[in-house]
């Protein structure tokens, strides 16, 4: 019964035998549990994507605050709170009208730019709508009676990637710098070309995939995955058995997956340094 109306497998059946491709003409299925668990993996994997990308712009517009926030402290106490240095006794300002010119003109344009944060939506786009993500994503996943939990890292990791988004000048100069937290697309995934070597072109032979003579390198995602949100399935609609399968599918695939997608690192990293020891001359590290 589980099987036809819920999805779930029989009890005597592990995660494991699920997760392999049985002769079983049902499990090919939309309604099976393997493919139930690849569209949920899917399903993860895109909200991840979402999820960084909307962290990456809201670190970068806090940071944009915060230095507009310390642009128009420093000016404000400058301006009415700073004591004269010419023994006058009045505070705020300059005696030189140069620098008082030039004072006043910098809070006035730190005021119209906090205004224009406002005004043109960046608060909304940029700070209060990557906070309110997870509820609302949420609310519409109810009706597919799941949701997604943030994975809180280490805090100095967290404490990292505020710190590399405060540095945003390095990283407008060298893009290499930004540490995958600009707001690009590439947040979503770390896709890089890679060659496939001999031993995995003959396992794609095997499995009856073409393989050109002189396979161009294709892109590969090689970034961790897995990690930050995970989707839960909520108790009322599915059974133990089957919430607990999808977890350990969910963990088998990813430390998989994960130990594929450091292999090709390393690939990519050695091709890369090959490359470099032979363009770079004395000065390739």
């Amino acid at each position: 019964l589980d099987q036809i109306v819920k999805g779930a497998p029989p009890p005597n059946v592990s995660a494991s035998n699920i997760a392999q491709t049985t002769s079983d003409p049902t499990a090919l299925l939309p309604s099976s549990p393997p493919q139930i668990y690849l569209n949920l993996l899917i399903l993860e994997a895109s909200l991840r994507a979402q999820y960084l990308h909307l962290l990456s712009r809201r670190r970068q517009n806090t940071s944009a605050l915060i230095i507009l926030a310390l642009w128009l402290a420093y000016f404000a106490y400058a301006q009415f709170l700073r004591p004269r240095n010419d023994g006058s006794g009045i505070v705020g300002g300059s005696p030189y009208w140069a620098v008082d010119t030039a004072e006043k003109m910098a809070l006035m344009g730190g005021a119209v730019l906090a205004v224009l944060f406002w005004a043109t939506g960046q608060w909304e786009r940029g700070v209060r709508w990557p906070r309110r993500w997870i509820a609302v994503t949420n609310r519409g996943l109810r009706g597919f009676n799941c949701k997604i939990v943030v994975l809180k890292g280490r805090w100095w990791r967290e404490g990292m990637g505020q710190l590399i988004c405060l540095m945003l000048p390095l990283a407008l100069f060298w893009p290499a710098f930004d540490g995958g937290v600009m707001g690009t697309p590439g947040n979503g995934g770390e896709y890089t070309r890679v060659e496939y070597t001999n031993t995995e072109k003959r396992a794609m032979l095997r499995m009856g995939q073409h393989v050109p003579r002189h396979m161009e390198p294709v892109e590969e995602d090689v970034s961790p995955g897995g990690d930050v949100v995970k989707l839960l399935l909520l108790p009322k609609p599915f059974t133990p058995d089957f919430r607990e399968n999808w977890e350990i599918f969910r963990t088998e695939y990813w430390e998989t997956e994960n130990a594929r997608r450091a292999e090709l690192r390393k690939r990519v990293r050695a091709r890369q340094r090959e490359v470099a020891k032979k363009e770079g001359g004395w000065l390739w590290w």
